[in-house]
């Protein structure tokens, strides 16, 4: 199996009408449907390891709500949500998927800088970190699956550097959405799993350029409106059948205090405060403008957003990092998160077993 940033090859599968797909169709599943009314949607932020905060929010409320995951008909992720969204759609069940994508941030050699990348990093001529770690990890997870081999509808945005158009006028980069909705010429049923997941987390700077693609939190690190366009394009649901659980990796309540400053790009990118301001501010801007679009657009009550308040500095390693997500995990007031899950019609009607009880004794008293 091919890792790091070379194409993987698809030999093993036959390739319909030439257009890289190994169907004509999409796959038809009870679980890629409207049910009972609704189309349910995870969106999943991209942020790095800070990815498996919105997996333990996940986690508890499947927790208080069992089955609450495996009624989602489609799992919208980008960048490191983009891992855990392919990840949860491939898995026998979403619900087991969740401690499958945590694991994967715990796969041998992945936070290991090599000396190259430090120095190369340092004078603007090589990505921070390698990309091999990753890709072994996520083959290992899922190995040679396809977008055609999925049962639940994924959106995956990227953003190509190159679309190689012959007409060099029109030539020039490109956001693009990868999913297995039906209604677009663009989707390739054949694109292996592990592509697409190193597609959009390929941040730049951080990481290479995989296949073309850079990270596509450059456009939608929130993929919350993405998912919901290609929703309505593709008629799978009306706006009223929607609805959308968004999840972050945390809201750390960045600022830059100054008025009428004349700054140059030392405090946008070097301030040792604030480093990388400018990036941080245009990530945070778009996430937040796309979750006030979705608001307006899907009826009230529709969608929710959770985004749990971090500290900006989460600690010095990675396994203060996680032990600090941890405990943010654990404290986080799920009332209202909850409180809309029962009240949007997410879950279908269940009868309790102290309901279906009652009712029997019921039954038994008036024969």
């Amino acid at each position: 199996m091919a890792i790091g940033s070379k194409p993987r090859k698809t030999a093993r599968r036959k390739t319909a009408n030439g257009n890289g797909s190994t169907r004509n169709e999409h796959p038809e599943a009870g679980a890629m449907g409207v049910q009972h009314g609704k189309y349910r949607i995870i969106s999943l932020d991209g942020g790095g390891i800070r990815t498996l905060l919105s997996l333990g929010v996940l986690q508890r409320i499947e927790n208080e709500r069992p089955g609450f995951l495996d009624d989602v008909q489609l799992l919208a992720g980008t960048s490191a949500g983009a891992l855990s969204a392919l990840i949860l759609a491939a898995a026998r069940s979403p619900s087991e998927g969740v401690a499958i994508a945590r694991n994967v941030w715990f796969s041998p050699g992945l936070f290991t800088i090599p000396l190259g990348n430090q120095l190369g990093a340092l004078v603007g001529q090589k990505a921070l970190t390698p990309n091999e770690a990753m890709a072994r990890a996520l083959t290992g997870v899922l190995g040679d699956k396809t977008l055609g081999d999925l049962h639940r509808h994924v959106v995956i945005p990227a953003f190509q550097l190159d679309d190689r158009n012959p007409d060099e006028d029109m030539r020039g980069w490109r956001p693009r959405v990868f999913h297995n909705l039906p209604g677009d010429t663009f989707v390739q049923m054949g694109d292996y799993l592990v592509d697409l997941a190193m597609r959009s987390s390929a941040m730049p700077i951080v990481s290479p350029v995989y296949q073309g693609y850079a990270d596509g939190g450059l456009f939608a690190n929130n993929p919350t409106l993405a998912a919901v366009a290609q929703v309505l394009y593709s008629k799978v649901a009306n706006i009223h059948e929607v609805l959308v659980l968004s999840l972050g990796t945390g809201d750390s309540v960045d600022y830059l205090e100054g008025y009428n400053e004349s700054w140059g790009y030392a405090k946008w990118l070097l301030d040792s405060k604030q480093p990388m301001a400018f990036v941080a501010a245009s990530i945070e801007a778009n996430v937040e403008a796309i979750e006030f679009q979705t608001q307006m657009l899907l009826p009230k009550g529709s969608s929710l957003r959770v985004d749990p308040v971090v500290p900006f500095n989460l600690g010095g390693s990675v396994d203060q990092q996680v032990a600090t997500m941890d405990r943010i995990v654990k404290r986080f007031d799920l009332s209202k998160t909850l409180a809309w899950v029962d009240a949007s019609g997410w879950m279908p009607p269940r009868r309790s077993r102290r309901a279906q009880a009652a009712s029997t004794e019921a039954a038994e008293a008036s024969s």
